[in-house]
């Protein structure tokens, strides 16, 4: 076997982040042409725009003449995929849609990327991260993270990460389609449908406080308990802030014993072996001044001493690089470009033992590089439409099978995805039920699988489990290292029973290296990779010689709990979905399953690669100002009349469009706003003239007059998460909801899958009750009824009939 995806050619017209699909489709030897118009892409003056298209090649086509859209479909018809970014509607008037293409290509597989879908009223407004962050509620979701009011900026751009992972998600699937029928087709996400990957809990506790016994109240980020002492945020002596993750109780424990105050643990609480999130203000002081009583070489001689205690030092996002397991795991490489020297850039997102990642083959393309080249090289598609033509299956992974034996929610997530694409997922659970049931029972974690209560450390429960695998497709745990050998599902146990089975650990901080043993969570890993900092705003943490007493520590303790939200879990899980779904694509291609490798760290590294790479002297990444209100003055909340509105305004034709909406001589004259450099130079004087202009009016007619002339401006404040989820327009103008049934409390709304592929579509479908199939999937196996009774009765599977 070679590469994945090396007999195929991708066409892509994305711009930024987006383009991490086209990215790792290269890493994974496919030819990927990067086309772009005559000024380029708008974040080629950005450092990560050399790993977003490393290995890629450029094209310079101008869509906005007949001969630029004409070489534009030529080089389409000669395409295995396109993946673009383009609003709705643009890519027709080029002709280069999808319908302008698929009647004289239908091998021809084509990714749609929008803001906020093709329909609907908020359809045609730009999809700047920003704007669908401050549209759907995700700037409300940090409100408390500073005292000040109005909505706070949502720094990492999480909608744009999500959706290159679902536009690869998607993609992959439809190639797996695709060798199976031959035929291709359209693939839609949206940043809208990426951030909603994010709202891991709110819209399910909107919808069933009070129907269902394991619902909870809606609590967005503004109200979580940020005084943890399981999630404790604390500095050592030498000013080195310290991020903890010991929730699970053993873990809280050994926490306690590591800092010597073992009698908080009695304090803590602990309910259903997790530690109780909210403490009392004097439990908290307590630990954070024993975490303040020594250095961080101390502290880091006695966690040595104590493995189960998750603790990780907050870093910058390039700090990250420099991580211990960052390098020994292969998450750097490093790759030499022309221009800026060598550099260390994220290494493969996915680790495939019989196909490896090559990253770094060429460095990111100069504008134009390859113009000549990729017309001399193009080539007719394969003729899979007349070698493998078949009926279409209902959805793209009908009839796989998948045993998810992984808890909490990242690499469960990753399941998911695959069951929205149509896949059997049998979820193996502990008798007591995953982590994950302890937030409402029916997150992104745990709806569309079948549930098996089992107990693993039986003979009985191995002997299940393998009987399971050797009639699945894939199989994905979580554990850390040493656990399968001892519960018997080592990759190497597994192919015994399934040689062709495909196994993913999903790993927190990898199978080898020096944190592989340690637990791993999502706030350590946003503490590893800088996102935390990155949301916290400039000048967080202090310097390590500022002057700080308690109060000052307590008030950027929650400060920087707030900052760093968890969202790793939700990241990696996307990764982990994208890495299954490669996988049985290779399995197609050349009939053998593999074993693979994610973690955690990498996926986070992923997520916040607008930062992770250093070469020299590389330019400054804009950071949050300490306001957390933006990033510029041109991109960033502002308050108006009777809220507040967020304004991305990043062009030369949006800032003739200000110019317009504003109606002010001065911004209109003032040498100084007269460029783009200088705007630039000034862009603290040019912020205060426009917090005076906007307090003018109120915000809808801020929206409604700016986006008339072009520019990007939206309220900021009018719907929480869960509330656009429930309410706005735009979720059921694009299907982005689903209405499915639980058996405990009847019909729920949730989110739809969050990819859609137009000739093979998703599958929504409600959780499970704990052990609800268990029944069912042991009679499959062929256990009696009264076999499955007495292995109830014996306390190895779990079903609540």
């Amino acid at each position: 076997m070679s590469q994945l995806f090396d007999d195929l050619r991708i066409l892509d017209f994305t711009t930024g982040m987006l383009g991490m699909a086209g990215m790792v489709m290269a890493d994974n030897g496919a030819e990927v042409v990067k086309v772009e118009s005559p000024k380029g892409d708008p974040w080629r003056s950005q450092p990560a725009f050399l790993q977003w298209n490393r290995a890629k090649k450029s094209v310079v086509v101008d869509l906005k003449t007949t001969a630029g859209r004409s070489r534009a479909r030529e080089l389409a018809l000669h395409a295995d995929v396109i993946i673009e970014s383009f609003r709705p509607g643009l890519a027709h008037s080029f002709g280069i849609g999808y319908d302008d293409l698929a009647h004289e290509h239908p091998a021809l597989i084509y990714c749609s990327i929008t803001g906020f879908g093709k329909h609907g009223p908020l359809a045609g407004h730009k999809g700047y991260e920003g704007i669908v962050s401050a549209v759907t509620g995700r700037m409300l979701e940090f409100v408390g993270e500073i005292p000040r009011p109005g909505p706070v900026f949502a720094a990492m751009p999480l909608g744009s990460f999500a959706a290159s992972q679902l536009g690869l998600l998607g993609i992959v699937a439809a190639l797996y389609v695709r060798r199976r029928s031959g035929q291709g087709q359209l693939v839609e996400t949206s940043l809208l449908q990426g951030l909603g990957c994010y709202d891991m809990f709110n819209w399910v506790s909107s919808q069933l406080t009070g129907r269902f016994p394991e619902s909870f109240p809606v609590r967005p980020s503004s109200s979580r308990p940020a005084r943890s002492v399981a999630f404790l945020v604390a500095p050592t002596s030498d000013g080195v802030w310290l991020q903890f993750a010991n929730r699970r109780t053993r873990l809280f424990r050994s926490f306690t014993k590591a800092l010597d105050v073992e009698t908080v643990f009695e304090q803590a609480g602990v309910m259903s072996g997790l530690v109780v999130n909210e403490a009392p203000e004097e439990l908290w002081e307590q630990l954070l001044v024993a975490i303040r009583s020594k250095s961080l070489a101390e502290w880091t001689d006695i966690f040595a001493r104590y493995p189960d205690v998750s603790v990780e030092a907050f870093r910058t996002i390039e700090q990250g690089i420099d991580h211990p397991q960052t390098t020994h795991s292969g998450h750097v490489a490093e790759i030499s470009d022309p221009i800026s020297g060598p550099s260390l850039q994220l290494g493969p997102m996915v680790s495939f033992a019989r196909t490896p990642s090559i990253v770094g083959r060429s460095p990111a393309p100069a504008l134009g590089e390859h113009n000549n080249e990729a017309l001399r090289q193009r080539r007719l598609q394969p003729a899979t439409a007349a070698a493998y033509a078949s009926a279409l299956p209902p959805h793209a992974l009908h009839g796989v099978t998948v045993i998810e034996a992984a808890g909490n929610y990242a690499a469960p997530i990753g399941a998911s995805l695959l069951a929205d694409l149509g896949a059997r997922v049998i979820k193996i659970e502990p008798l007591e039920g995953d982590a994950s049931r302890t937030n409402g029972a029916i997150t992104l974690a745990t709806q569309g699988k079948e549930s098996l209560a089992l107990d693993l450390k039986t003979d009985i429960g191995r002997q299940v489990l393998h009987d399971l695998v050797s009639r699945a497709d894939i199989f994905v745990h979580n554990f850390r290292p040493g656990v399968p050998d001892r519960l018997g599902f080592t990759y190497e146990r597994l192919c015994k029973f399934n040689p062709r089975i495909v196994y993913l650990y999903a790993s927190g901080y990898g199978s080898t290296g020096p944190a592989a043993l340690r637990p791993g969570y999502a706030l350590t890993f946003g503490a590893i990779c800088g996102s935390a900092l990155y949301q916290a705003g400039a000048g967080m943490p202090p310097t390590a010689d500022a002057d700080m007493n308690l109060d000052r520590i307590k008030e950027i303790s929650l400060r920087l709990a707030k900052a760093n939200d968890g969202a790793p879990d939700v990241s990696s899980g996307l990764v982990d979905g994208v890495a299954m779904m490669m996988g049985l694509y290779g399995r197609e291609r050349w009939g053998e399953g593999q074993y693979i490798e994610t973690t955690m760290l990498c996926s986070t590294a992923y997520s916040a690669s607008i930062d992770f790479i250093r070469f020299p002297d590389k330019s400054a990444v804009a950071v949050p100002d300490e306001a957390l209100l933006g990033i510029s003055a041109l991109y960033r909340l502002y308050e108006a009349q009777d809220g507040w509105i967020f304004l991305a305004c990043l062009t030369d034709a949006e800032w003739t469009g200000l110019l317009i909406g504003v109606d002010h001589e001065q911004l209109a004259s003032d040498a100084r706003f007269a460029t783009a450099r200088s705007r630039a130079e000034f862009d603290e004087d040019l912020g205060a003239l426009l917090v005076s202009l906007f307090r003018l009016r109120v915000a809808d007619e801020w929206e409604s007059d700016l986006t008339r002339l072009g520019v990007a401006c939206v309220a900021a404040d009018r719907w929480r998460s869960h509330e656009f989820f429930n309410r706005h327009p735009q979720i059921d103008a694009n299907e982005f909801a689903a209405e499915v049934e639980h058996d405990d409390f009847g019909m729920y709304r949730r989110y739809a899958p969050q990819v859609h592929l137009s000739k093979t579509p998703g599958l929504a479908r409600p959780a499970s009750r704990l052990g609800q199939h268990t029944r069912q999937l042991l009679e499959e196996l062929g256990h009696s009824a009264s076999r499955v009774d007495e292995l109830r009765s014996l306390g190895i599977v779990g079903s609540p009939d």
